[in-house]
């Protein structure tokens, strides 16, 4: 339970050991959190996934309202009703990305942990530190949201105990806190991630998008999406550098913008995984022809990216204006 509370000591009988080597506990430390932060990403995903899981069973079953094209007589379920389908495809589009984003975070981490090339180790570990704070902070706030939605889709009864949703959205709030608030998680990206190794990690990121926008530019099905795809990584890819510099001249400023732009970040890395996705589905679906799961694939890549990233684009552009309200706005004004 994430909001479990265990005690040691209180009987004076606990024996403690030193773990790794004496005086250095912080950067032992570091090595922990880096995979507690990934484990506390993947824990938003998980609940956030069983309240999908939840509100799609609840849809397909609950009968209310009519069909608003009056074409079936009776009550119908509220799968039917288009609003509701909206929430259960933007939360698939959610879990499906994160779990996948996680994924790819795990696979870099294999590759860096097992490869004796030292370029391709030091080049994955580069993937992994960048990708580890997207991960932790994005996914858990989108768990929480996810939650919220699926709420949303049982109506009042979201909100009662008779469903197991209420507790999961209790529950999954405490990941946006572990580990380093979210906002923490903004400024480690933004800026340590950002300079580390005169930029090795946001270039070898970069350089992962930049290679799958090069080949499906011209996909015959998501090439339309990816070119869109194509444009937010361009603009990010500015933004993140003009912050870069704004990080230097002006501190204060920079640490205002930088969690709107780790949302940034987040969105164009979960457009990407379910692009990649929608790819190979499409590709099994011309070998086999269609498929639910695969078309499933294919329609939520598209849903998000079209929906998403116009917003992305206009929340980089807040990331770089010049009003000053949140540092000039008096104490006694709030």
């Amino acid at each position: 339970s994430p909001t479990c509370e265990l005690n040691f000591g209180s009987h004076d009988d606990c024996i403690g050991y030193l773990c790794g080597q004496e005086n250095m506990g912080l950067a032992h430390m570091f090595q922990m959190m880096n995979s507690a932060r990934i484990n506390t990403g993947l824990s938003g995903m998980t609940i956030g996934s069983v309240a999908f899981q939840n509100a799609l069973s609840y849809a397909k079953e609950r009968l209310q309202g009519s069909d608003i094209t009056r074409e079936k007589d009776g009550r119908v379920r509220i799968i039917e009703h288009p609003d509701v389908r909206r929430m259960l495809m933007w939360m698939k589009a959610n879990v499906d990305g994160m779990r996948s984003m996680i994924y790819t975070g795990a696979y870099w981490l294999d590759l860096a942990s097992e490869s004796r090339d030292q370029e391709k180790k030091a080049y994955y570990q580069a993937l992994v530190e960048f990708l580890t704070p997207i991960i932790k902070a994005y996914c858990s706030d989108a768990g929480f949201r996810v939650c919220e939605t699926a709420i949303q889709c049982l109506g009042g009864y979201g909100f009662t105990k008779e469903y197991p949703l209420e507790q999961y959205m209790r529950d999954v709030k405490i990941m946006s806190l572990y580990e380093g608030t979210n906002g923490i998680q903004s400024i480690d990206l933004m800026g340590r991630k950002m300079r580390l190794n005169n930029g090795a990690l946001f270039k070898a990121f970069l350089s992962e998008l930049e290679n799958f926008i090069r080949e499906n530019h011209l996909h015959p099905t998501v090439g339309q999406e990816v070119k869109l795809f194509g444009k937010t990584v361009e603009r990010l890819k500015e933004v993140a550098m003009a912050m870069a510099e704004m990080s230097k001249k002006d501190p204060l400023q920079w640490a205002s913008h930088t969690y709107p732009a780790l949302l940034c970040f987040g969105d164009v890395v979960l457009s990407w995984r379910l692009l990649d996705m929608a790819v190979i589905a499409q590709r099994k679906m011309d070998e086999a022809g269609k498929n639910p799961f695969y078309l499933g694939k294919v329609l939520q890549s598209t849903y998000f990216t079209d929906t998403t990233l116009p917003l992305t684009m206009a929340r980089l552009e807040t990331c770089m204006r010049t009003g000053r309200e949140i540092l000039e706005i008096p104490e006694e004004a709030f």
